[in-house]
């Protein structure tokens, strides 16, 4: 179905329906209303676990997925609103959380409920409004159909609070330090052989497990190893030395890039393997990445950080960042692969020259160093008049 068909649809639904939303149903969605993902899924899963008097809905309009899910977590829970009947459903909900869309599109939605943007990172990255790549007519979209109904955005510190507040082009008051779901499985212990076992039955031993996640980049394909001085079997030789592994996760459209790089010490872990990375976060002893926020998360785990940010001014110049890189980037950034080596090696053998500045780092970027979903919960059915 095309937004504009489907927006028009909505429209025509949302001025039909007369009765008012009932604040104890609960409606939550992601990307396209067709990934189960991000902050929503997080939340979802809490609130159907612990909250016995909201009843929660999460939106698949992908037919296959939502059975698989139905079939996981029990049918009851999973709706679409391609039809008139589920976008009526969607609508008699009077709270809505969204991570990235909406349930239903249309103007005039927050009016009579509470809707919720999760969002689903720190804006490292212009994001949303303050995106320099967005057409006139995209921006007017945004803030008629996005930007108008949110009653809350939220995110991680009242440092963000101005960032936020411009790229939503909302009043500050209505961003709300409360912190990401998808954070409170940071605080749980992930049993780290069970899981690469599982996924990788032939895995040799790994006494240090690293994540690489380059960003996905809109001007071409990612340079995995960057280095003019790239070795393979020097890298290898390498990390089977320290009893490493690296493991890759691209985005899914450049999976196929991964291929020439890969070995028994540098394995893909794509969606297949882990369909969201924050699940297993806490495994990982090293994070290397570029310019994804995914660091910032990772930050709580108060652990090592490597940087490759070998095309900064290219990517910098076509998106823009709300802070100065090298400044809130607190790890080594090498540009060679000895240099590359010798960070890992120096992690290895427990020297951690970063720590001061990471901590420093997190306490800026992370007020919220505690599971949150309760609180979350907490603060919106006190909203609604559930408390």
């Amino acid at each position: 179905m095309g937004k504009l068909k489907s927006l028009l649809k909505a429209e025509l639904v949302s001025h039909r329906v007369t009765k008012k939303p009932d604040p104890g149903i609960w409606i939550f969605s992601s990307t396209d209303n067709a990934h189960y993902n991000y902050n929503s899924r997080y939340l979802f899963e809490y609130v159907k676990d612990n909250l016995p008097e909201i009843t929660p809905y999460f939106v698949i309009n992908d037919e296959k997925l939502r059975k698989k899910l139905g079939d996981k977590y029990g049918k009851q829970y999973f709706i679409e609103t391609c039809s008139i009947e589920g976008m009526k459903k969607a609508l008699s909900a009077g709270v809505w959380f969204t991570s990235a869309g909406l349930p239903v599109y249309g103007t005039g939605l927050g009016k009579n409920r509470t809707i919720v943007n999760l969002w689903h990172g720190i804006p490292l990255k212009k994001i949303a409004l303050m995106d320099p790549n967005l057409s006139r007519l995209a921006r007017i979209y945004f803030k008629k159909i996005f930007t108008e109904n949110y009653t809350f955005v939220l995110t991680c510190s009242s440092r963000l609070i101005p960032v936020m507040a411009e790229s939503f082009q909302i009043s500050p008051d209505k961003i709300k330090v409360w912190g990401q779901p998808r954070n409170d499985v940071l605080f749980t212990k992930t049993d780290k052989e069970k899981v690469l076992g599982s996924i990788y039955p032939d895995l040799p031993s790994c006494k240090k497990a690293i994540l690489y996640a380059p960003t996905f980049r809109d001007y071409g394909v990612t340079s995995l190893f960057p280095f003019k001085d790239y070795d393979k079997k020097a890298l290898d030789a390498f990390l089977e030395k320290e009893d490493a592994v690296i493991f890759l996760r691209t985005h899914i459209s450049e999976q196929g890039n991964a291929g020439p790089y890969l070995s028994d010490r540098v394995r893909y872990l794509g969606n297949e393997q882990a369909e969201d990375i924050m699940d297993i976060a806490d495994m990982f002893d090293i994070l290397i990445t570029d310019y994804s926020s995914i660091y910032i998360d990772y930050l709580l785990l108060d652990r090592p950080l490597i940087f490759l940010p070998y095309d900064k001014e290219q990517y910098l110049k076509g998106r823009g960042m709300n802070f100065e890189y090298d400044k809130v980037t607190p790890g080594a950034k090498p540009d060679s692969q000895q240099k590359f080596i010798d960070a890992i090696a120096e992690i290895c053998h427990g020297r951690d020259r970063y720590q001061q500045e990471r901590q420093k780092c997190n306490l800026f970027f992370n007020e919220i160093q505690q599971p949150c979903m309760k609180n979350i919960c907490d603060e919106v059915k006190k909203h609604v008049g559930m408390d």
